[in-house]
């Protein structure tokens, strides 16, 4: 892997040329929850997967969309040792990598990556598009929504030079296809521009009801403030649901990505080593069916458990669908340095990124192949933190946003930007603390 070699590595450096470079395209596509960025990005790979590298800023939303985050796959672990990564030039290496195959680098999620990390970006990629083997400069593609969840330190990315670029290149979405309009829709902009005593009555005027009490009968996800409090809602509603508890198991081998371990700073695990389930208990769906006989954030019941797949009742559609396990690689285009080329060579007949529990190269996609892990795309849907359904669309949402933590900007405008429709959504505090939790950052209004 690339964090394998050395910094004077002679095949790049023979590559590498110092003359002025060509323009490194800058772009957004941006657009309110809802109106199908995740969607327009897999349409344009579906129809050349060349197109773009998908990569997001958190490994939440990574996991949800099916993808890598950007810290993992330019192999830094903070800002800092991003800024090292480029110093040393290891940093360059691996978009120049990157280019060889896509024309785009996209970073999803964008509203959460600070500004010195998209200058660091900006000029890793413009060295990677000086070298000589790079006929068509690559370009940087964000996507996303300002008015969602900020960085987690630093400042918001168009403090970043060359933010210009950016916006100057902006493309925006703006038919709503999660809410089908009416005073949901309504509600939604008006709270995602801050506006939460007009978002108030235009919920009343529409019959919602202002609880004071979580129903942990609730039928759906239930949006809460913390983990802890996430956990112990859906271990409580897991224990008094009747019958036989079962516990499905993920498996893995070689190297890992860091989103799916055990996070240090949370002690949350992407995908946990394993997940107790019952008969009944409500599920969300972390994956999209190749045909979309089922969507990432879809919710059901179980009906069936087996080892390697559960069956499941979509609340939307009343549709029973069967949801596998899938197989997620670590991947390089780059041979690794320890290679023994008496690895198995996957015919293009046998390469469909099946499970292999050894290092082996996928000839159709020219991958070499040096870890794995095996998993079922599902979790417990009773409760999620706001972060953990970032990007999904969500049938049934309860959102109890009496927690302080409600109050930072954007929290609970993305909360309730999850569901599909106001007949779907409880609220549970008061009017006027939901008044006081709209909030947003107006240093993002101008850029929205």
């Amino acid at each position: 892997m690339l964090d394998d070699l050395s910094y004077d590595d002679p095949a790049f450096e023979e590559v590498q040329q110092y003359v002025e470079p060509p323009p490194t395209p800058c772009a957004r596509l941006i657009g309110c929850a809802g109106t199908g960025k995740t969607y327009t990005l897999q349409a344009r790979l579906k129809e050349n997967p060349k197109w773009a590298l998908l990569t997001s800023t958190t490994g939440i939303s990574a996991v949800n969309l099916g993808c890598i985050t950007l810290n993992s796959q330019l192999k830094y672990f903070d800002v800092e040792s991003m800024r090292d990564a480029y110093l040393c030039g290891r940093l360059v290496r691996a978009l120049h990598e990157i280019a060889q195959e896509y024309r785009w680098l996209v970073v999803e999620e964008y509203s959460m990556l600070e500004d010195y990390a998209l200058s660091i970006l900006y000029r890793g990629v413009s060295d990677a598009n000086r070298c000589k083997d790079i006929k068509e400069p690559m370009g940087i593609l964000l996507v996303g929504d300002l008015a969602q969840l900020p960085p987690v330190s630093g400042r918001w990315c168009f403090y970043a030079d060359h933010w210009e670029k950016f916006a100057a290149n902006t493309e925006r979405l703006t038919h709503v296809w999660r809410q089908k309009g009416g005073p949901f829709l309504d509600a939604l902009n008006l709270m995602r521009a801050g506006n939460g005593a007009a978002a108030m009555e235009v919920l009343t005027a529409a019959g919602v009801k202002w609880h004071t009490m979580r129903d942990d009968n609730f039928e759906g996800t239930t949006i809460l403030p913390v983990n802890r409090q996430v956990n112990a809602h859906n271990a409580l509603v897991l224990d008094r649901l009747q019958g036989k508890r079962y516990t499905v198991t993920s498996r893995r081998w070689g190297k890992q990505r860091s989103e799916w371990g055990l996070s240090s700073r949370t002690q949350e695990w992407g995908i946990p080593p394993t997940m107790d389930l019952k008969l009944n208990a409500i599920v969300m769906i972390k994956a999209n069916h190749p045909d979309f006989d089922y969507v990432n954030g879809d919710g059901g019941h179980v009906l069936e458990i087996y080892e390697h797949h559960v069956v499941v009742e979509l609340f939307r559609n009343g549709r029973e669908v069967s949801v596998g396990k899938i197989v997620r690689g670590v991947e390089s285009s780059v041979k690794p340095p320890d290679w023994q080329d008496s690895n198995v060579r996957l015919s293009a007949m046998e390469d469909d990124g099946g499970w292999l529990a050894r290092p082996h190269y996928r000839k159709h996609m020219r991958r070499y192949v040096t870890g794995q892990i095996e998993f079922l795309p599902i979790a417990l849907g009773y409760a999620s933190t706001v972060h953990k359904t970032q990007s999904l669309t969500l049938d049934h949402v309860q959102c109890d946003y009496r927690h302080a933590f409600f109050k930072a900007p954007a929290m609970l405008y993305t909360g309730l930007s999850r569901c599909r429709t106001l007949e779907g959504l409880r609220l549970v505090g008061q009017p006027d603390v939901f008044v006081r939790s709209c909030n947003i950052d107006p240093q993002v209004i101008p850029w929205l």
